[in-house]
């Protein structure tokens, strides 16, 4: 195996243990297992070119374990197990073709995560964030809310079509 695919595969099993506080390579059939490695493969067979068995090796199972994971079980994670169907979802998302290690891209995410908190609270301070609409939003019972959308555009396609009238 190269080393930097190494690294990669490293890094992809240090996310999904420290996520599930679970060694994916203990040899269990016990359904949280089963799911984390079939995710550890998938994403393994994503951001890296080694091969099935490489892959299965990094975990000491073989390439006929690894492509039923992928071709089966992730199938079944995806469609029963929400929590790692988002663990699986939020890796791809942050590591989009950056050549950034998990650690960077959290370091990343972490400093944009501040840029967008400075950018609210200036957007506050500057009073273009109108609370009490806001509290109104959260009073509409969920069920409720598309209906009231249909209203307001309905309320705002009005107001424009009454505002350019008045200016032409």
């Amino acid at each position: 195996m190269k080393s930097n695919k190494t690294l990669q595969t490293q890094a992809i099993r240090t996310y999904i243990e420290s996520c599930l506080n679970i060694d994916i390579s203990k040899r269990t059939r016990k359904r949280n297992y089963v799911y984390a490695r079939a995710v550890y493969f998938k994403l393994c067979r994503e951001y890296t070119k080694l091969s099935l068995d490489d892959i299965g090796q990094t975990v000491d199972m073989d390439h006929a374990s690894v492509v039923h994971a992928i071709s089966k079980v992730f199938d079944a994670v995806i469609l029963y197990d929400k929590f790692l169907e988002d663990l699986y979802n939020d890796y791809k998302f942050s590591n989009k073709d950056t050549g950034e290690t998990i650690f960077e891209n959290y370091e990343r995410l972490l400093k944009e995560n501040l840029d967008l908190r400075k950018e609210v609270k200036s957007i506050k301070e500057e009073g273009l964030f109108d609370r009490r609409f806001i509290d109104l939003y959260e009073d509409i019972p969920t069920e409720r809310r598309n209906h009231v959308y249909e209203k307001l555009e309905t309320i705002v396609k009005v107001t424009k079509a009454f505002y350019e009238r008045d200016t032409v």
